[in-house]
C-alpha cells in the first residue's frame, strides 16, 4: 500500500491510497477460490471449479467485496500510523481495476484534533455568587407545601364566581369550521386569577353564576392545530359544572408532621433552609464554573474541524427532536426540523465541545487520571439523579464498554473542573438579579428552538456543564471506522448454481 496525503486545511487532510495490481489480483483470486468451495456448478466438483469459470460467474460480485475489504483495511492501517485523527469521512473509490494490470485507487478525507497547549488555567479569577437564602425564600417554600396540601371544598356562601375560585367547566368550540366539531373537553379546571388558561377565559367566567353557560372567544395561537384558523378569534362555549375553593392547612406543628420533613414547624423550616442552601450552593458553583470556562476559552483559542463539528451539531439536533417526540410534541407543528434546530444550537454545541477538549488537554498536561474514588463519586451522583443507588448505576454502566468509557471521561471532566475551581481565586459577589438572569438566558433560550413552555424555576445561567460529548468521553477516538459503501454482494458467497 502506498499513500499520499494532501493538506486541504489547517485541520483537514485528504489521503490518496493505492493498492498495487499484484495485491489486488491476489485478493480477488483468493476470494474466488474460497467461494468455489461453497458453490455448486454443474459439471464441476466443489473446490475444483476453474478460476476462469468462477470469474465469469462471480467475478463482479467478488470484486466489489474485495474492494470493500481492501479499502477498509488500508484506510484503518493508514489511520493507525497517523496521529491525532479525530474524524474520518467515507472513502471514495476513484480507480477500479478493469484489467489484471490495473491498480485500485481511492481517497479518504479525515480531520485532525486541534493542537491545544493550555495556558492560564491555574489561579483564575472567578466571581462566585454568595449562596445565601433569605427568609422570604423559606416562607415561599413553606407556602408551596401548604398549597400542595390544600383541599377543594364547594363554595356555598355566595352564588357568583370570584378570583381564587377553582371552576370546573365543559369546553367546546362552536365555530362553523368542520375541524372544530370535535374540539371539546369536559371536566376542565380553571383557577380564576391564576393566568394559567387561555387569555379571556378567566375574565369570561368571573362574575358568572354557578350553573352558567358562557359564550366567549379565544385567540387561535400560532401553535393552534388548524393552521388556517391561526390568528383568528374562535367562539367557544363554557358550561360551569362546579365551583370550589382551596382550603389551606394552618401553619402549625400538626401541619408540619404531615410534610415528612419534621415534627414541628421549626424543624420543617430548618429542613427547607438546608435543602435550599444546598441547591443554591450547587447553582453558585456551576455559575462559577461557567464563568471560569468562559475565561479559559478566551485565553485558549482554537478552531474545530468542520465535518466533525457538523456531525456533532446534527447529532445533537436529532437528539432534541427525539426528546420532543418522547414528550408527545410534534416538532413539525412548530416548524422544527433537524436543520432548523442545528442552526439554532450550533453556537452552544461549539462552546460545549471546546470546553471538553480544553479540559481533556489540561488533564493530560497535569497528568490527571480517573481513580476509583472519582468513579465512585460519579456513580453516586448520577445514580441519585436517575433514582438509583451507586451500586445499581455502576452495574448499569458496566454492562456496556462504550458506556463505561463515557463514564470514565465524564468523571475525569468533573475532576478537572473541581481542581481548577479549587485553585481559582474566588471573588464573592451578590446573587444575580432576575433581570440580569433573564438577559443572560435570553440568547440561549432563543437557541433552544423549543416549543413554548412554562418557565422553569432553575436558572439558565446555572445549568450544569453536563456530561461530556460522546467524542470527548470516548477519549479522542475517530468518530467512525473507515468504511467504503455497503457491501452489495455478500449474499452471493453462499449461492448455489446449477446448470
Amino acid at each position: 500500500m502506498a499513500h499520499q496525503v494532501e493538506e486541504t486545511g489547517e485541520l483537514t487532510r485528504s489521503a490518496t491510497i493505492t493498492v498495487e495490481a499484484e495485491e489486488y489480483n491476489r485478493q480477488v483470486n483468493k476470494a474466488l477460490r474460497q467461494l468455489s468451495n461453497r458453490v455448486k456448478i454443474s459439471g464441476f466438483r466443489k473446490g475444483k471449479i476453474p478460476l476462469s469459470v468462477m470469474k465469469q460467474r462471480y467475478g463482479q460480485a467478488v470484486m466489489r467485496d474485495v474492494i470493500e475489504d481492501l479499502v477498509s483495511d488500508n484506510v484503518n492501517k493508514m489511520l493507525k500510523e497517523t496521529e491525532n485523527v479525530l474524524h474520518v469521512g467515507v472513502p471514495q473509490v476513484t480507480d477500479i481495476p478493469m484489467e489484471e494490470s490495473g491498480e485500485l485507487k481511492f481517497t479518504v478525507d479525515y480531520e485532525l484534533r486541534p493542537e491545544i497547549d493550555p495556558i492560564g488555567y491555574m489561579g483564575v479569577k472567578v466571581e462566585k455568587p454568595k449562596a445565601e437564602i433569605a427568609n422570604e425564600a423559606v416562607d415561599a417554600e413553606l407556602e408551596n407545601l401548604r398549597q400542595n396540601n390544600s383541599k377543594l371544598e364547594p363554595v356555598v356562601t355566595r352564588e357568583v364566581i370570584e378570583t381564587g375560585d377553582i371552576v370546573t367547566v365543559n369546553f367546546e368550540a362552536v365555530g362553523e369550521h368542520p375541524e372544530l366539531k370535535d374540539m371539546r373537553s369536559s371536566g376542565v379546571q380553571v383557577e380564576i386569577g391564576s393566568g394559567q388558561t387561555l387569555p379571556g377565559i378567566e375574565d369570561a367566567l368571573t362574575g358568572q353564576g354557578f350553573d352558567a353557560v358562557v359564550d366567549s372567544e379565544i385567540d387561535a395561537q400560532e401553535d393552534f392545530p388548524v393552521e388556517e384558523l391561526r390568528g383568528q378569534k374562535l367562539p367557544i362555549r363554557l358550561t360551569v359544572t362546579k365551583v370550589e375553593r382551596k382550603v389551606l392547612p394552618e401553619l402549625d406543628d400538626e401541619f408540619a408532621k404531615t410534610t415528612g420533613q419534621g415534627e414541628t414547624l421549626l424543624e420543617v423550616r430548618s429542613a427547607i433552609r438546608t435543602r435550599l442552601e444546598e441547591q443554591r450552593q450547587k447553582e453558585a458553583e456551576q455559575l462559577a464554573i461557567n464563568a471560569m470556562m468562559t475565561t479559559l476559552l478566551e485565553q485558549n483559542t482554537f478552531e474545530l474541524p468542520p465535518s466533525f463539528l457538523d456531525e456533532q451539531v446534527t447529532q445533537a439536533a436529532r437528539q432534541r427532536l427525539q426528546m420532543f417526540a418522547q414528550q408527545g410534541i410534534d416538532p413539525a407543528q412548530f416548524g422544527l426540523s433537524v436543520e432548523a434546530i442545528a442552526a439554532s444550537i450550533r453556537e452552544d454545541v461549539v462552546e460545549q465541545i471546546k470546553r471538553e477538549f480544553l479540559l481533556m488537554e489540561i488533564a493530560r498536561k497535569e497528568n490527571l487520571k480517573v481513580e476509583e474514588e472519582d468513579l465512585s463519586a460519579y456513580f453516586e451522583r448520577r445514580g441519585a439523579e436517575v433514582g438509583a443507588n451507586a451500586q445499581q448505576y455502576r452495574a448499569f454502566v458496566m454492562q456496556n464498554q462504550d458506556r463505561f468509557r463515557q463514564a470514565q471521561a465524564s468523571a475525569l471532566l468533573e475532576k478537572v473542573r473541581a481542581k481548577l475551581l479549587a485553585d481559582a481565586e474566588i471573588v464573592d459577589v451578590e446573587w444575580p438579579t432576575e433581570e440580569a438572569e433573564e438577559a443572560e438566558a435570553a440568547p440561549a433560550e432563543e437557541a433552544e428552538a423549543k416549543p413554548k413552555k412554562k418557565a422553569s424555576s432553575k436558572k439558565k445561567s446555572a445549568k450544569k456543564d453536563d456530561e461530556g460529548t460522546e467524542e470527548a468521553e470516548a477519549e479522542a477516538k475517530p468518530k467512525k471506522k473507515a468504511s467504503s459503501k455497503k457491501k452489495s454482494a455478500k449474499k452471493d458467497d453462499d449461492a448455489e448454481a446449477s446448470e
